[in-house]
């Protein structure tokens, strides 16, 4: 693989030497790849257009993550600016390289949300937006052309298995009892977890390369805090979304005028209340408590989004659930 990133680094230091004027519009480039920008188009999506789209979104988007991190700790790969001076870090990062997250989400989520659209000028858009979020990153000196390539390529695998499984596995899923739906929330978060401790099981002792860390600074890149995250936001959004269907039923996303936006601030403003509130309470060791207490705020998170949030909504007369049909 050493062998193969030293030829690929020629890609950065060949757009890198393009000028430094890229700088800015790659960056804002690669902020539409990011995981922190899709939260907020996630809820936004959910709350204020459709319920049941904000949902997939946000399981292709977890979904997608998951394996990202799985094969970042399998590979355990470098980034252009660890192992050579000639590339410039304009951008660092704490992971490891392959496969782009960056890559992977944009074309997992951005090609879903293609096929939930159906219209061919917003494929397109999607596809430019895949292609210069990965252009972006060989820009920035954060990843090899083969990092975006795998990307790319799992995410197109995520959204094609998605297409293919969604309908059959929902059509099922609904005539479950609650109990068997929450059960199946409870297993699928356990296995989420499994998966991304068992790969740095398989990886056993490891000890990045001095000549990296020089480089990268401090970094931490089997850091567990991701697992806990992703984790626990897939157990709140899934486990909210089951109580809130369960109890109330669906709610009417698309409709509502100015109330939409209304209900988007008081809904992002919950969102930064626990991000932010219980980010400054709880202890950020790496322990098992910690890891406890991590889990729990993205739990929190996910429920608001998914359950807590539009029974506030209801509450101030911001949104309106569908009328259940009479037996």
């Amino acid at each position: 693989m050493a062998q193969i990133n030293a030829i690929e680094i020629v890609v950065s230091q060949f757009l890198q030497g393009l000028g430094e004027w890229l700088r800015l519009p790659m960056v804002a480039i690669t902020a539409l790849g990011y995981e922190e920008f899709f939260v907020l188009l996630l809820p936004t999506i959910y709350w204020c257009f459709d319920q049941m789209v904000g949902l997939r979104v946000g399981m292709v988007l977890l979904i997608g993550s998951t394996f990202n991190t799985f094969f970042k700790f399998i590979f355990h790969s470098p980034r252009p600016y660890w192992i050579s001076n000639s590339v410039k870090a304009y951008s660092t990062e704490t992971s490891f390289g392959i496969p782009s997250g960056h890559a992977q989400i944009a074309a997992s989520v951005w090609g879903w949300l293609a096929v939930e659209v159906k219209k061919r000028w917003f494929s397109i858009v999607a596809l430019v937006l895949v292609f210069l979020i990965g252009v972006s990153r060989l820009y920035l000196g954060v990843h090899f052309l083969s990092d975006v390539l795998l990307g790319w390529l799992l995410g197109g695998l995520l959204v094609w298995a998605f297409a293919a499984w969604h309908k059959p596995v929902g059509g099922w899923l609904s005539k479950q009892s609650l109990g068997t739906k929450l059960g199946l929330v409870v297993a699928s978060t356990a296995v989420i977890m499994l998966l991304v401790l068992g790969a740095r099981w398989i990886v056993g002792p490891w000890v990045m390369d001095n000549t990296w860390v020089a480089r990268a600074g401090d970094v931490d890149p089997y850091s567990m805090d991701g697992v806990y995250t992703l984790s626990g936001t897939w157990f709140g959004m899934l486990g909210g979304f089951v109580l809130l269907t369960e109890t109330k039923g669906h709610f009417l996303a698309g409709e509502g005028g100015w109330r939409r936006l209304v209900r988007f601030v008081v809904g992002l403003l919950g969102i930064m209340i626990l991000y932010l509130g219980l980010g400054q309470i709880f202890p950020r060791n790496m322990d098992l408590i910690s890891y406890g207490l991590r889990f729990l705020r993205y739990t929190l998170i996910g429920l608001w989004v998914s359950w807590l949030g539009p029974i506030v909504f209801e509450k101030l007369s911001l949104l309106e659930f569908e009328k259940k049909a009479e037996k």
